[in-house]
């Protein structure tokens, strides 16, 4: 028997995951002896009998882990993907309790309340275009009709999150049916599949978001969301096709239907499973994707309209206010800006987890 010694310069979070695909050798709590973990392996990368019987004797036992453990533990040591998963957590929380945790509603005007005006003579003066200040809980400042920005960003964030996900849900599942079906059977049928998806892509997009938004309806998130699901289908569809062109030659989808399985039972059961990491990982892209891509139809006056909150609405009405209001487009710019790099983190640190290959961190 062989035994391997670990690199010095090594982390200690490294030295856990050398040369195990599915299993670690560890020393239980009570055992006497060194405190350090071991590790060893044969050359083929798997433990052989003489490592087995060493284990026993010197009290060492084997706890099995699986692919998502590794994937979870890769994660959780990515410093600026867990940062961006704790800025979605109080972004979701924000959007969740809207109505609760906004000082004001969203098309709330303060002076309009006959006691408080009697309370303060020049609540009117004090209230329209007002800067950011902490008197009355304006820390985003009013607009010119004296409403709060930061509850209004604030409900603005809890409709851009919903469309955005709602989007990424759609898509996904479109784009994964499509290129499923296309990679498993191949053929006519992938030729077919193919050849739209191409015509989809070569499309521009924001003219066809725009005509589309037009004709078939603006000023509703759900309507927004069902265009944007729409369009953005199609990278989801070909990454799926390729992973299942391979896929459906692997030994395990063969005894499948040598076994007698349906093609339905092989996509669902056998080959759909094998491709959740990539799936998983574009569909945090597409959060991103639809946050921008709603803020800019908004923007352009083509996406949700009012009485229905908007980042990019609010971004459009403070652009009109010229730079004398300058919070009025600023803040809802950073917040749409910050929760679209969170989502990109979180993909980031998603794609580097789930690659089985991976052993390094890279952040």
């Amino acid at each position: 028997m062989t035994e391997h010694q670990l690199p010095g310069d090594m982390r200690p979070q490294d030295r856990e995951e050398v040369g195990l695909a599915a299993a670690s050798v560890a020393r239980p709590a009570g055992a006497p002896g060194a405190s350090a973990a071991m590790v060893q392996q044969d050359g083929t990368g798997a433990i052989g009998l003489p490592d087995l019987a060493l284990a026993h004797e010197t009290g060492l036992e084997l706890e099995a882990r699986s692919q998502w453990a590794y994937a979870r533990k890769r994660f959780i040591r990515h410093r600026v993907a867990l940062l961006g998963l704790f800025v979605l957590a109080i972004a979701g929380f924000v959007a969740i309790f809207a109505p609760r945790i906004a000082p004001y509603g969203y098309d709330e005007i303060p002076f309009t309340d006959p006691v408080k005006l009697v309370e303060n003579p020049n609540l009117i003066a004090e209230t329209l275009n007002q800067g950011p200040t902490t008197r009355g809980w304006h820390l985003m400042g009013t607009d010119q009709l004296g409403r709060d920005y930061l509850s209004r960003v604030i409900f603005g964030i809890r409709t851009s999150l919903w469309v955005a996900l709602f989007v990424a849900f759609v898509s996904t599942a479109i784009g994964a049916a499509i290129g499923a079906i296309a990679g498993y059977f191949g053929g006519w049928l992938d030729n077919l599949l193919m050849r739209f998806t191409d015509l989809i892509l070569v499309l521009p997009g924001l003219a066809v978001l725009l005509t589309a938004a037009q004709f078939f309806g603006q000023g509703n998130p759900l309507k927004i969301g069902i265009i944007l699901a729409l369009l953005f289908w199609t990278g989801i569809a070909r990454i799926v096709r390729g992973l299942f062109l391979s896929l459906r030659e692997k030994e395990f989808v063969e005894a499948a239907k040598a076994s007698g399985a349906s093609d339905m039972r092989i996509i669902l059961r056998h080959m759909l499973p094998n491709t959740v990491g990539p799936i998983v990982v574009n569909a945090t892209l597409v959060v991103a994707a639809a946050i921008l891509t709603e803020a800019a139809l908004s923007f352009l006056g083509f996406g949700i309209q009012p009485p229905h909150a908007a980042l990019g609405k609010l971004i459009a009405d403070g652009q009109q206010q010229g730079l004398a209001t300058w919070w009025l487009v600023t803040f809802p710019g950073l917040v749409i800006a910050i929760i679209a790099l969170a989502v990109n983190f979180v993909g980031d640190g998603l794609r580097d987890a789930l690659d089985p290959t991976q052993r390094r961190i890279r952040a």
